[in-house]
């Protein structure tokens, strides 16, 4: 069963306050039969009868007010991936899940730029994603290699802005892109980072 987060704004919102009961029934039911992407299945028989009402698609697509789009056998609901994902910018799984959907449904230019650079998909992007999580299987047996030989030194804390790292013989360096990115994220210890290896 899938857990999702739900808006308490809602309440506040102009638009879903000023919409009859079956209309937020409806825009319940799109935001709850979507995949992780925002995409649903388009078929209005389903709707009208699990929503109970009768409308067609384009009363439907009227009433969401352009926050549905239609792509081809689906539905889609861009700020679905905006609420739902504060980045489109990680190595986490399911955000990679719903980049490589974005990409199989050639949807990665409909993501509005309104919802700024965290949003960006571009395909240097998404290889470099891809790659990162090769570079991390390569890190673990570099890790393994220094640890034997002793020569460099791995890194004991960040500081607090997590742009440098520093090391138990008192240096330290600063991180390199590739690393401030992964730090940021959450996603790079500062044991991972090995001295003099700028990434």
């Amino acid at each position: 069963m899938a857990k999702r987060l739900t808006d308490t704004e809602k309440w506040k919102d102009e638009w879903y306050v000023s919409l009859s009961n079956d209309d937020r029934i409806v825009w319940q039911w799109l935001l709850d039969n979507c995949s992780h992407a925002g995409f649903c299945k388009r078929s209005m028989s389903i709707l009208n009868m699990m929503c109970r009402v009768n409308y067609t698609e384009e009363e439907m697509i009227s009433k969401m007010s352009n926050r549905l789009i239609i792509i081809r056998t689906e539905w889609f609901i861009p700020n679905f991936i905006r609420f739902q994902y504060s980045s489109l910018m990680s190595l986490k799984p399911a955000i990679l899940s719903v980049v490589k959907e974005l990409y199989a449904k050639n949807c990665v230019g409909i993501i509005p730029e309104s919802f700024g650079d965290n949003y960006k998909i571009i395909s240097k992007s998404f290889d470099n994603h891809c790659q990162m999580i090769k570079d991390k299987d390569k890190d673990k047996d570099k890790d393994k290699d220094t640890s034997t030989k002793g020569e460099k030194q791995k890194g004991i804390k960040f500081n607090e802005t997590k742009t440098i790292v520093y090391f138990p013989n008192g240096e330290f360096q600063e991180l390199g892109k590739r690393q401030l990115f992964l730090a940021e994220h959450g996603e790079l210890r500062p044991e991972r980072v090995i001295q003099g290896e700028i990434q």
